[in-house]
């Protein structure tokens, strides 16, 4: 589980910023809450992110994705000479100069981490990650640019380390260059971030079709997307995949066969969806049927896309991050995927969701907690602030959609005048 998320110098995000899963100690859904005993904290299942269009929310989304995207490509994907695509904050010249920052502590398997990176347009300055195997602290190992000698082992970290941080490029991370040669004692860490955290936003619609369309092969997949669409009254009854096994799908596409792609796709995807059809009910002679995906509605792709994310997120134990979760759905619907990730019954894994959202009929207090609710805003200097709900200490029963459409925690957007009938000469 996610604990907490820093980010600084990133896109819209000067000043360093942090997202906390922490619970407080209110006494509202108290089933929204995975109780950690000995670890100290209680963490939440939800997280949601409230504020005016391009105030910064969807840059916590990106600076997340932009971690797991280091720690999984960098040392295998990313160009020996390549600068490191960080973007740093653009208003304010000298922040280009300065590093950027990512950091997260996280609760694996009965084990605290604390995992992050410093780094510069050139090379990665700094990196490190501690572990709380039995609530103490031990420090697996450090980095520093600045250093004789960069690298410095714990003799607590078995593993080839020495031999891997020589050939750990200066723009890669070690936590990369390690998975890439199985340092056992890393993998729970870098598996979170390739596997176990999914950020997604609208753009990567096809994605989110193809994803769910993989996990439909599976009955233990397919069932539970399948009843998703069913309780959103959509009408649909069944859902129908057509399946060919990869040496059949490589041919049909002209995929050669001995191509070191070729033999990651089969060896990942030994078989592959062709089609996806939906049945839907009808009147006509009690007969279902189906359509082709591509006359689907919007939003019903939209759902099954996102249904397939949730579902693999749900059964893993993972954390979903959803760019503007309320996008193309019904309010009730977006009310319901957040139950989903509330409630112990249908998340016993614990899996986490965190969103951004204009929707303002889940700022209800029969929904989310108080400690469940922050808040993006940007100052005069076009910087982003990232704060919570709890710094205004609402009470427990407040109407909180109204309090923040009234500005009361601030993050909504001052509106001046508009006169569309009044020209540019006036």
């Amino acid at each position: 589980m996610l604990i907490r998320f820093r980010v600084e110098n990133f896109r819209s995000i000067r000043d360093e910023q942090e997202l906390s899963l922490v619970a407080s100690p209110l006494s509202e859904h108290p089933e929204a809450v995975v109780r950690a005993g000995r670890f100290g904290v209680d963490l939440l299942r939800t997280a949601a992110i409230y504020g005016p269009n391009a105030s910064g929310k969807s840059t916590v989304m990106h600076a997340l994705e932009f971690m797991k995207s280091a720690v999984s490509d960098s040392q295998r994907t990313w160009a020996p000479d390549a600068k490191i695509p960080r973007s740093p904050f653009a208003l304010d010249a000298s922040s280009a100069a300065e590093p950027s920052l990512w950091g997260v502590d996280l609760l694996l398997g009965g084990v605290r981490y604390e995992y992050g990176f410093v780094a510069d347009d050139s090379r990665i300055l700094e990196e490190w990650l501690y572990a709380y195997p039995r609530g103490r602290k031990q420090e697996w190992f450090t980095r520093d640019a600045s250093r004789g000698q960069e690298f410095e082992f714990s003799r607590l970290l078995k593993g080839e380390n020495r031999a891997i941080s020589g050939f750990t490029r200066p723009n890669s991370l070690f936590l990369s260059a390690a998975a890439q040669n199985n340092h056992a004692m890393l993998a729970p860490v870098y598996r979170w971030f390739s596997a176990n955290l999914l950020v997604t936003d609208e753009q990567d619609m096809a994605g989110r079709e193809l994803a769910a369309s993989q996990i439909c092969i599976s009955e233990t997949g397919r069932v539970p997307i399948l009843g998703l669409l069913e309780s959103a009254d959509l009408g649909i009854t069944g859902l129908d995949v057509d399946v060919d096994d990869f040496p059949t799908f490589a041919d049909r596409w002209n995929i050669r066969s001995d191509t070191p792609e070729w033999r990651e796709y089969a060896d990942a995807l030994p078989r592959v969806v062709t089609s996806v059809q939906l049945r839907h009910r009808t009147k006509v002679a009690d007969v279902d049927e189906s359509l082709p995906f591509d006359q689907e509605s919007r939003g019903t792709r939209v759902l099954f896309g996102l249904a397939g994310l949730i579902v693999a997120t749900l059964q893993t134990g993972g954390v979903l991050v959803v760019d503007e979760l309320d996008r193309s759905l019904h309010p009730q619907l977006a009310m319901k995927i957040v139950e989903l990730f509330n409630e112990q019954g249908t998340n016993p894994k614990n899996a986490q969701l965190i969103f951004n959202t204009h929707d303002t009929n889940l700022l209800d207090s029969s929904l989310l907690r108080r400690d469940q609710v922050w808040f993006t805003e940007k100052g005069e200097d076009g910087a982003t602030r990232l704060f919570p709900l709890t710094d205004f200490k609402a009470r427990k029963h407040e109407n909180l959609e109204r309090g923040y459409l009234q500005g009361r925690y601030g993050a909504v957007p001052a509106l001046g005048n508009f006169d569309p009938q009044q020209s540019a000469a006036d």
